[in-house]
């Protein structure tokens, strides 16, 4: 189920073994060498540890009720996680990102993203274009498979120009049509 960013903030976190809410998610760790939210921060009046963080692996369930976790020994300290520490220094914020194409025109900046809930792979950009390019559409849909780079500084996609070129323009006729050839009249002099 494909699930936006909003969706996935201020979502209970249940615990299986006592049947309690433990804490609320907040900002997503994502990984932008894969696009792949690696955990979540959470905040809670049940939490051992402030800052504390739900790797997405120990997320058992994904449901309408909010996020199933074993138990609260599930939401670790940051300290903790030496294994995801690289990931949480770089920071990756995905919202704001800029967005430009592979020949370097601007798209716009990233606005929301949709998320696979049973991967947390980022499956989809939404954009939002600039003034001038919003009176034709004000939001651009950016498949994952579209994304050639992303760096600290945007995100490149592939150049939106060359889908859309005309079928008949890519293909070059094999045969010449002699009813069609301009017929040259000779004139006698």
């Amino acid at each position: 189920m494909l699930v936006y960013s909003s969706s996935l903030r201020n979502v209970p976190i249940l615990s299986l073994q006592t049947g309690t809410v433990l804490a609320q998610t907040g900002q997503p760790v994502i990984d932008p060498r894969r696009l792949y939210i690696v955990a979540f921060y959470c905040d809670g009046p049940l939490l051992d540890h402030h800052p504390s963080l739900l790797h997405t692996d120990d997320i058992r369930e994904f449901s309408d009720v909010g996020m199933i976790v074993n138990h609260s020994g599930d939401l670790m300290p940051p300290d903790d996680l030496v294994r995801l520490q690289e990931v949480i220094d770089f920071k990756f914020n995905l919202l704001g990102r800029a967005v430009i194409d592979t020949s370097r025109a601007r798209l716009g900046t990233v606005e929301d993203f949709a998320t696979e809930t049973s991967s947390f792979m980022i499956k989809k950009l939404s954009v939002r274009r600039p003034l001038l390019k919003s009176l034709s559409t004000s939001k651009l849909l950016i498949d994952r498979q579209q994304i050639v780079e992303v760096s600290n500084d945007y995100i490149v996609v592939r150049h939106e120009t060359a889908k859309q070129q005309p079928i008949a323009a890519r293909f070059k006729p094999v045969a010449t049509n002699p009813f069609r050839a301009k017929a040259n009249p000779q004139t006698d002099t």
